[in-house]
């Protein structure tokens, strides 16, 4: 690992960024919440997403469960530290490169976007399903910015803070989550994820943990040593794997 410090201005991100953890979302997750006693019945189904850069995450949510579960009412709040990224997630206009650059599977690209003036727009059905506003994950008081959710997503941004503020924002992610609830939290250290899960007494997700920890290698460069926000490959001989490379964890209560 380099001497490269972890960046609080790092925005990279990704439309349909983990196609398997869609697949865990719409199958194993939703049905995992929909057994909770403080789970969705009359309210919707309600998502939490931290950190959420320019609104790729979001987005990708609220399409896939338009598109492939419609019969479930669901709403998303998610917050970023940047003005400008809030801004932008609000517009939710994006540039070709921004949109085309990971290949996005056609029948995705069809029911996200609409051309506007050369670039790409989030269409209204989508936009209207998601909540945009600014918070500090480290320090602000999340619980009281955030609805209680059913499913957290906390992802690509623990590994950009040190290890103080990191333990900080995930305890601070989880304060917003019912009793019940699934959490998404791939781009960490995974040594701490072993030990912050552990901890909270959550269980990794048995859902295809090492496709989709492989696929997310994908984002990184192949000399992942050299980066702090590089990702080890899928290792058979480390212990605990299930935890240590799942992106998924459900409550045990």
């Amino acid at each position: 690992m380099t001497g490269c410090r972890p960046s609080q201005n790092h925005t990279y991100t990704a439309f349909n960024r983990s196609p398997g953890q869609m697949e865990a979302l719409i199958g194993p997750v939703l049905r995992f919440i929909s057994r909770a006693a403080d789970g969705p019945r009359q309210t919707p189904l309600q998502i939490n997403v931290m950190a959420g850069s320019i609104g790729a995450e979001a987005y990708t949510l609220a399409s896939t469960l338009l598109s492939l579960r419609p019969n479930i009412d669901f709403q998303i709040h998610c917050s970023d530290l940047h003005d400008e990224n809030v801004a932008r997630c609000y517009e939710g206009i994006y540039s070709a490169e921004e949109v085309l650059a990971t290949g996005l599977p056609e029948r995705f690209f069809r029911t996200t976007f609409e051309r506007e003036n050369g670039f790409y727009r989030v269409k209204p059905a989508i936009r209207k399903r998601v909540t945009f506003f600014k918070a500090d994950i480290v320090t602000d008081p999340l619980a009281q910015l955030y609805p209680p959710g059913d499913i957290l997503f906390v992802q690509n941004v623990l590994f950009h803070l040190d290890c103080s503020a990191a333990h900080r924002a995930f305890t601070n992610a989880l304060s917003t989550a019912k009793t019940h609830h699934a959490l998404f939290i791939d781009g960490m250290s995974l040594d701490m994820r072993v030990d912050l899960t552990r901890q909270h007494q959550l269980m990794p997700l048995e859902y295809k943990i090492r496709a989709i920890h492989q696929h997310a290698r994908r984002h990184v460069p192949e000399d992942w040593w050299n980066y702090y926000f590089g990702a080890e490959p899928y290792l058979f001989f480390k212990a605990d794997r299930k935890r240590r490379y799942s992106t998924i964890f459900l409550t045990t209560q």
